[in-house]
């Protein structure tokens, strides 16, 4: 081995990909996630600080949830007050719970790190 340090940035670079697309959102999911924070704390913040809070939060949230896991929580915690039989498996079933559980946690957590005031 005359270059072991070329070795060690190869195998760096060889790592990184897989971690970076770990638990990574789409564009699109990532986009509509700031939009809707912003729409709920309009007023309280400016575009620019909203911005960067906002995109915080949904980074700490796909540190949490792969994108299927955060569409399925997300759906579960907008639906769950739904009136009737239509509501019933969104309150019924544990595992809906249970996600929903987690997903409003992360939010407490990540809107608190990222210096978001409810």
């Amino acid at each position: 081995m005359k270059h072991p340090q070329l070795s060690l940035i190869v195998a760096g670079l060889l790592l990184v990909p897989g971690i970076s697309a770990a638990n990574d959102f789409s564009t699109v999911t990532r986009v509509q996630y700031v939009q809707d924070c912003l729409d709920l704390n309009g007023g309280k913040m400016n575009i620019y600080e909203g911005t960067h809070k906002c995109s915080c939060v949904v980074d700490k949230l796909a540190e949490v949830f792969t994108q299927r896991e955060f569409e399925d929580a997300n759906t579960g915690f907008q639906l769950r007050n739904m009136p009737g039989d239509r509501g019933g498996v969104f309150k019924d079933d544990t595992d809906v719970q249970d996600g929903i559980s987690l997903f409003k946690q992360t939010h407490i957590d990540a809107y608190a790190a990222c210096r978001i005031r409810r």
